[in-house]
């Protein structure tokens, strides 16, 4: 019962801000949402569609780029949804509620490279749990829509991992947060006849001394891009200097060092369109941040770089 009057509070919410604004919803149509792509210089995605004057963070393409999913942290019920937006019959939708959120917060969503998953993490309580009620939960593509939301069970819950990123053949890179709040790590879990190994702890040059969070693993696995972050006056202001960073994987395996990608401002949450063209990121503070994208030559400058 309270998951369905959660539900419909939301829907109505959104309903009543749809109503009004409809009419003023700008036809955007083509890639990316209609968007001008940007070079070098980073540039905030979709203002006033999809960075608004609330809080967005953290995104993801389908792979065919019909289907864009964000966060957007709704001020009224002071909760995070996964917003949807569509590209029907040439013209994309407005930005609503997935239809597979729960009445728990929900947010990072993450598609897999073959389009068949769909991770994200959730507010929900697993049964049993005793620690902070952070999980992963996955839906899975079911025609054009999304099953309801399934519980991946061990090794990523309960509270053990945060932000999944796949490679084509199904190994996940993700956050370790088993060892509590400042203390994350990267990690990666392998797939073994069907099941995923626990996580295992990226060692160095990827992890440090400082929280490395949010990665993002190339599909075919020769790049990593994650978020190195500093808290400025301890872990507990949460107030924090945030960069991305990028290692490049070698012939035999092994990790380059970790090199900056120079943004310009603070970033974290990345992720690289299916096509490899751009890099998205979250940029701002606690409680309000936008997303932004740039060109992914950032990247692949630094991989020129890092063979000279």
């Amino acid at each position: 019962m309270r998951q369905l009057l959660f539900i419909v509070c939301l829907l109505a919410v959104w309903a009543v801000d749809s109503c009004s604004q409809q009419k003023d919803f700008p036809i955007l149509k083509g890639a990316y949402l209609g968007q001008k792509v940007p070079g070098n210089t980073p540039e905030m995605f979709a203002p006033g569609v999809v960075s608004t004057a609330s809080y967005e963070f953290s995104c993801s393409f389908s792979p065919n780029g019909n289907e864009f999913y964000f966060t957007r942290r709704d001020p009224t019920l002071n909760e995070n949804v996964i917003m949807a937006t569509k590209l029907h019959e040439g013209i994309w939708t407005k930005p609503e509620i997935a239809p597979f959120v729960e009445s728990q917060s929900s947010f990072e969503p993450m598609v897999t490279p073959d389009g068949k998953r769909l991770y994200f993490s959730s507010g929900k309580t697993i049964l049993g749990q005793a620690g902070p009620p952070k999980n992963i939960l996955f839906v899975e593509r079911e025609g054009d829509g999304w099953s309801m939301p399934k519980n991946p069970g061990p090794p990523f819950n309960p509270a053990q991992t945060m932000y999944i990123s796949s490679t084509t053949n199904g190994t996940i890179y993700t956050t370790d947060i088993s060892a509590g709040p400042g203390k994350e790590c990267l990690a990666v879990l392998h797939k073994i006849d069907g099941e995923y190994s626990k996580p295992e702890r990226l060692g160095s040059p990827i992890n440090g001394e400082v929280q490395r969070l949010y990665p993002f693993i190339a599909p075919d696995e020769n790049y990593l891009v994650f978020a190195s972050r500093v808290p400025t006056k301890g872990f507990e202001s949460g107030l924090f200097v945030s960069e991305l960073l990028v290692a490049f994987r070698g012939p035999d395996g092994s990790w380059s060092k970790p090199q900056p990608i120079n943004l310009g401002m603070d970033a974290g949450a990345p992720y690289v369109t299916p096509d490899g063209k751009y890099l998205f990121f979250t940029s701002g503070h606690r409680g309000k941040s936008d997303i932004y994208w740039v060109s992914a030559k950032v990247i692949e400058d630094l991989r020129l770089k890092n063979k000279k």
